[in-house]
């Protein structure tokens, strides 16, 4: 009689001790399906699939002579049944054209006109349970797709290798997130189709060059002048590639189709009409674009989801989605310098002492990260690069005995 359901919650193992039987209650501050931002709810499909990868490969070699050997292929990687998390009680969009009506438990209906955050509860696919402060679905829905051409080009001989290798590829996916808390989705998370774009760790271009040599100086010299001129090496690594993508985003969109306290998806932001995604690339050296690697003019807010609406009360004014999608534009092109000298002195036939220098970084060279913030409603910090990638230049001494 005074009694009313709650949702149960796993507090704790009594004492943290995972043998004994955890302790289930009541979700603190929600007695009942009511509106509350204290209870995080997540969903997990009946069938939940097991994820799964199909690789295609097709390489061909060539002995070019002279020790010289070329490698051409073809690299592709599908994966299905990912998980991803996403908010799945996202509210319909009401307009006076075209209501939501919702039906009581006792068979009164209520026809909403106008898409507000105060009303998004009642316009959800869920009834009742759209104030809480999170509740999602981890799902296994996700997908991704790799496809790529590569090429090496290697020599080996006495004194050395070397090796050049070339990758241009594409990766796309729904997510590149493997976090179960957070929510993955980008704008509309309705349909997966629009969490679709190039990977977070996506690289076009990639060119990576290693070498090692044994200087001949001094090979045939004996004594002391050997000792102190010969058993010379250089040995490296330099690699060039691609930035990571990144979006550029608007935190206000799509207020019309989530509540307060739901955990939003990343939202895109529009384009000034006339505008391309291109037109919003600067050029130039980067040194002079970290105050605005992006053009802000070229971007505009999301629009209004009620155009109509607004026009009649702009205090009710909610936004649609941006049309702009996920990871459109390309950070920094990034090199890597990484260089050794190597000096080996022969003590007896079954000892040697390795003198090494390594220098990572050797030129000094800033690789510069994407914009750390990308939304238009910052928009102080817009388009701006604060941050390198990697280390300055480094130098290591190394000595190894080998016996």
């Amino acid at each position: 009689p005074g009694f009313v359901p709650c949702l149960g919650a796993l507090l704790d193992f009594p004492g943290g001790d995972t043998t004994a039987f955890p302790d289930y209650g009541c979700a603190s501050g929600s007695p009942g399906l009511v509106p509350s931002n204290l209870l995080f709810v997540l969903t997990v499909p009946r069938h939940f699939q097991v994820p799964s990868t199909q690789q295609w490969n097709l390489t061909v070699q060539r002995d070019l002579g002279r020790k010289w050997v070329l490698e051409v292929g073809y690299v592709g990687t599908h994966a299905l049944h990912l998980r991803e998390t996403r908010t799945n009680i996202q509210a319909k969009l009401a307009t006076a054209a075209h209501p939501v009506i919702v039906t009581a438990q006792d068979g009164t209906q209520f026809t909403i006109t106008e898409s507000t955050t105060s009303n998004a509860p009642a316009r959800s696919n869920l009834q009742g349970v759209n104030g809480y402060g999170g509740f999602q679905i981890f799902a296994s829905d996700a997908y991704s797709h790799y496809h790529s051409l590569q090429t090496t080009l290697s020599r080996r001989w006495g004194a050395g290798y070397f090796q050049g290798a070339y990758t241009f590829s594409k990766s796309t996916d729904a997510t590149s997130s493997g976090n179960t808390a957070l929510n993955t989705a980008f704008n509309d998370e309705s349909d997966l189709k629009f969490s679709r774009g190039l990977s977070d760790f996506d690289r076009k271009h990639r060119l990576t060059v290693s070498y090692r040599y044994d200087l001949p100086f001094f090979a045939g010299a004996s004594g002391l002048k050997r000792t102190a001129l010969g058993g010379w090496s250089i040995s490296g690594i330099t690699i060039f590639q691609s930035g990571t993508p990144f979006s550029v985003l608007d935190s206000a969109a799509g207020s019309a189709y989530l509540a307060t306290f739901l955990s939003f998806a990343v939202l895109g932001a529009d384009l000034v009409p006339g505008r391309s995604i291109s037109s919003g690339a600067t050029s130039g050296d980067i040194h002079n674009r970290l105050n605005g690697y992006v053009d802000i003019n070229n971007f505009s807010k999301a629009p209004p989801a009620d155009p109509a609406g607004c026009s009649a009360d702009p205090n009710a004014c909610t936004t649609a989605f941006g049309t702009l999608g996920r990871n459109i534009y390309r950070g920094p092109f990034q090199q890597s310098w990484d260089f050794s000298v190597i000096k080996n002195f022969r003590i007896s036939e079954r000892q040697t002492l390795r003198f090494t220098t390594d220098f990572f970084n050797l030129w000094n060279h800033a690789n510069f990260a994407s914009p750390a913030s990308n939304d238009l409603e910052n928009p102080n910090a817009f388009g701006k690069i604060t941050s390198t990638v990697g280390t300055p230049r480094l130098i290591q001494f190394s000595l190894r005995w080998a016996f």
